[in-house]
């Protein structure tokens, strides 16, 4: 990858222009314009939840998984399980990197991934610190290895 960088003095002080040159559109490049179109995006260090009558704040870096069962959002953390409400993909969105599906009702940490096995029915089984586990399903193994770079 080759990056410079030039000065243009017709454009504004505060603005940048950034221009991807490839010899075609691949994942790559696209994963690259998804990066820099997040770039500058609010970062958060404390994932509100709200619990009953109250909001809790649990850092993201303490979170091993999050399932959901109907609407209802259980986050493992390394010291508490936190009960809510609310869709998967919100939470996955709030989270960054880091976090990926594994089925259609669980994200894991990776920092947490102790190993994958074969589980009884032919599907994978991810073993998470404090004996924690999660069913990954064959739809989101690639994807998972992908994190893992096999």
């Amino acid at each position: 990858m080759k990056i410079e960088f030039k000065t243009d003095s017709a454009l504004n002080k505060e603005d940048i222009e950034v221009e991807i040159k490839a010899a075609q559109k691949s994942e790559v490049v696209d994963n690259l314009i998804d990066y820099l179109h997040k770039f500058g995006e609010k970062k958060y260090h404390l994932l509100p939840i709200k619990v009953e009558d109250r909001i809790v704040t649990i850092k993201p870096t303490e979170i091993i998984k999050v399932e959901i069962q109907t609407t209802d959002i259980t986050f493992y953390t390394t010291k508490d399980i936190i009960k809510t409400t609310g869709r998967l993909y919100q939470v996955l969105e709030k989270l960054g990197d880091g976090f990926i599906q594994v089925s259609k009702h669980a994200i894991i940490n990776i920092n947490f991934l102790e190993s994958i096995e074969v589980g009884f029915a032919g599907n994978m089984i991810a073993l998470l610190k404090n004996n924690l586990k999660a069913d990954v399903s064959r739809l989101y193994l690639p994807a998972l290895k992908k994190e893992l770079g096999l």
